[in-house]
């Protein structure tokens, strides 16, 4: 029940865990360990006779499963997964899926079988199935001090991909294991007949989980289709769809569906229809729209992340168990999960090496078998165990359940202040902390222009006397050398490299920019779905090739291949309800070669912009001739066909055009009211306004 005095606590740690979120940022270390530390000494701090009657509130706020299950845990589900390209998930599949599956059943059951066998060794006697249940909480991974770590050191992306994939996807696999354990520790019967009925459980949640995380999706994405011309009402049901999804799911377990008794996994069904709206419905957002709800979620995933993780730690520091008596099971415990990790990595990343199914180098193996940190889902799972809970055999003084949380909070700790703080050491050691050589160049150009830009701005306020001559001298001496590091850095890499590293950087520059706007195209309805998914599927092929150095390989009229795994599912779906339907229409393939056109020019537009804004050149000059001219020919290509299309269909498209110019009048009317609001002259709202009266 909220409290005036809980609410003040809300608020007053949220105001901490921002001011924890700057001291990390200064300190360079991941904020959820400073968040747990903070938490564990706001506790005894507190109770400090002098200070309780000021900060004696804050431990009012309590962590309950509920609170964690049905709020926290569908925000950092969606947070992850509704920012994941489900392309680079197909790429590293059976690696995250070994990991996250196969790894996490191997680690629950040599962590059970481990802990049961040793335990007698120091005198504690405890049943199977209570160190099983223990192996299902503890063997789920939560990558976010690890992946911000990445960030900050520049590890290599993919395996930053590994680890979130496998952390996304083994919450769904922990949980509908634990519940499984759960449901025969309960019961109080293990035997052939309730094994059996667990792993047909099992595969109910995962299986269930996944079509209906499918079912909700699609059904989602038809809504936020519906609102596209209102995008609050979009931006909402995205915010929303995570939550609606996962207590649905909740219901459906509860009360079952047409009477039938049903089990979904309903974090599986979130992390589903999350990756999919993520990947499949967020371009039906203007830009504008679609950077906000980047930040809101981003924002919310702050939110949810801190207050589990201080809360964690007040939780930690208040429990009622005796951790003098607990250390030895609690320092084996610890034990027995890391090496647990270990084998469970090695036991999946030796095979795939081996037979060729994908490449783990051998410091990324080490690297996931020691940066698995324990978390979120940890602390949630185990607090999902009820109180109540009694198991045959069980003897300790200690309920199953505080026995379970004492161990859990145990390897949380550990994890994150063992771990956690010896991860980026490694990723120095290994040598994982320099950037792609794409990207070395990528930053290379950008940074050349960014200090143009800084060097033309100061001139200009000298030359205007906003600086005095003395300070011009010496800020400008500064910006030279600068500038002169830069070049120096870009000469070292096409000595390095070559100068097609620098080729393939300024043609994803191009392809970065054909993207936005397509986007701004699709926005203003001036091309079909069907049209702007065959573009975009175009230039993200062509992404991963020059990518991967394989410029040859690119096939203009391939749109689509194996990775596009939601694409897929929809054609299949939609193929006997449109049998007739093999190609685009008329009118979309003028879309389509009119879109091409249009995004060839901008791309071209926005390279002539940045190579001639300032006396240097931003790009080497023989890179930039050749993009160039290679767009100069798509731009050329995709007019003569349109041109084509229009002689060829000439009464049939007349129509189009006058059409097509009142979305463009439509589409220069957002631009002035963009332009408006940018400069503060026009509000949100009154922006808004001006559209609905004016269009």
């Amino acid at each position: 029940m909220l409290t005036i005095t809980s609410v003040l606590a809300l608020f007053t740690l949220l105001a901490i865990s921002s001011g924890v979120f700057f001291l990390a940022r200064r300190l360079k270390l991941p904020y959820t360990i400073l968040l747990v530390l903070v938490g564990l000494v706001i506790v005894p701090i507190s109770q400090i006779p002098t200070l309780e009657p000021v900060f004696g509130f804050l431990d009012d706020l309590v962590l309950t499963p509920q609170l964690l299950f049905f709020i926290f845990l569908p925000i950092l589900i969606f947070e992850s997964a509704f920012n994941m390209n489900v392309r680079k998930i197909v790429e590293s599949i059976w690696s995250i899926s070994a990991l996250a599956i196969v790894g996490l059943v191997i680690s629950s059951f040599i962590i059970a079988t481990a802990l049961y066998l040793l335990f007698p060794l120091i005198g504690i006697e405890v049943p199977f199935i209570v160190t099983l249940l223990f192996g299902a909480i503890i063997s789920s991974t939560d990558p976010v001090a690890v992946l911000a770590l990445f960030k900050t050191y520049g590890a290599p992306k993919r395996l930053s991909l590994i680890f979130e994939g496998e952390s996304l996807f083994n919450d769904g696999t922990a949980v509908a294991l634990f519940m499984v354990v759960l449901a025969i520790a309960t019961s109080g019967v293990l035997d052939t007949t309730s094994v059996l009925e667990g792993i047909g459980m099992f595969f109910s949640m995962v299986i269930g989980g996944i079509a209906f995380g499918l079912i909700m999706a699609g059904l989602l994405y038809r809504a936020i289709r519906a609102a596209k011309s209102n995008e609050f009402v979009a931006v909402t049901l995205l915010i929303i769809s995570a939550h609606l999804v996962f207590v649905v799911s909740e219901a459906i377990n509860e009360f079952g569906l047409f009477g039938l008794d049903i089990h979904i996994s309903s974090i599986i069904a979130t992390t589903i229809s999350s990756l999919f709206l993520g990947n499949y419905a967020r371009h039906t957002l203007s830009p504008r729209s679609d950077q906000y709800l980047s930040k809101s979620i981003e924002h919310l995933g702050f939110i949810a992340n801190s207050l589990v993780f201080i809360l964690a730690g007040i939780l930690f520091a208040s429990i009622d168990v005796d951790f003098g008596q607990l250390w030895l099971p609690i320092v084996l415990t610890i034990v027995v999960v890391a090496i647990a990790r270990i084998i469970s990595v090695y036991a999946v990343t030796v095979p795939l090496n081996a037979f060729n199914l994908e490449k783990i180098p051998s410091t990324w193996r080490r690297l996931l078998a020691w940066g698995s940190l324990r978390g979120a889902l940890a602390i949630i799972i185990v607090l999902l165990v009820p109180e109540d809970l009694t198991v045959p055999g069980w003897t300790l003084e200690y309920s199953p359940r505080d026995f379970l949380l004492a161990l859990a909070i145990g390897s949380v700790l550990a994890t994150l202040f063992v771990k956690g703080l010896t991860i980026a050491p490694l990723i120095r050691r290994y040598k994982l902390d320099t950037p792609a050589v794409i990207d070395q160049a990528h930053y290379a150009d950008l940074g050349m222009y960014y200090l143009l830009t800084e060097q033309s701005r100061f001139t200009m306020h000298k030359t205007k006397g906003f600086v005095r001559e003395d300070e011009y001298t010496s800020f400008k001496k500064g910006l030279d050398e600068k500038f002169a590091d830069a070049e120096k850095h870009r000469l070292e890499l096409v000595k390095n490299h070559g100068i097609r590293v620098f080729e393939q950087s300024l043609h994803l520059t191009a392809i970065d920019v054909e993207r936005h706007y397509l986007e701004e195209l699709y926005v203003n309805d001036e091309v079909s779905e069907a049209v702007y998914r065959r573009i975009i599927g175009k230039l993200t092929l062509q992404r991963e090739k020059i990518e991967a150095a394989q410029h040859d390989d690119i096939h203009p009229s391939v749109f689509r291949d194996r990775k596009d795994i939601f694409d897929r599912l929809i054609q299949f779906i939609q193929s006997p309800l449109n049998k007739k339907r093999v190609d685009l229409s008329i009118l979309e393939k003028l879309q389509y070669y009119r879109a091409q056109m249009i995004i060839a020019r901008k791309a071209l537009k926005t390279l002539d912009e940045m190579q001639h804004a300032y006396s240097e050149p931003v790009f080497i000059a023989e890179v930039y001739d050749k993009i160039v001219t290679q767009y100069e020919k798509y731009k050329v290509q995709s007019g003569e066909k349109m041109d084509t299309l229009l002689a060829k269909h000439a009464e049939e498209l007349s129509g189009y055009f006058t059409v097509l110019a009142e979305k463009s009048i439509a589409a220069s009317g957002v631009r002035a009211v963009d332009f408006l609001r940018d400069r503060g002259i026009a509000s949100e709202a009154s922006g808004h306004d001006i559209e609905l009266r004016y269009r």
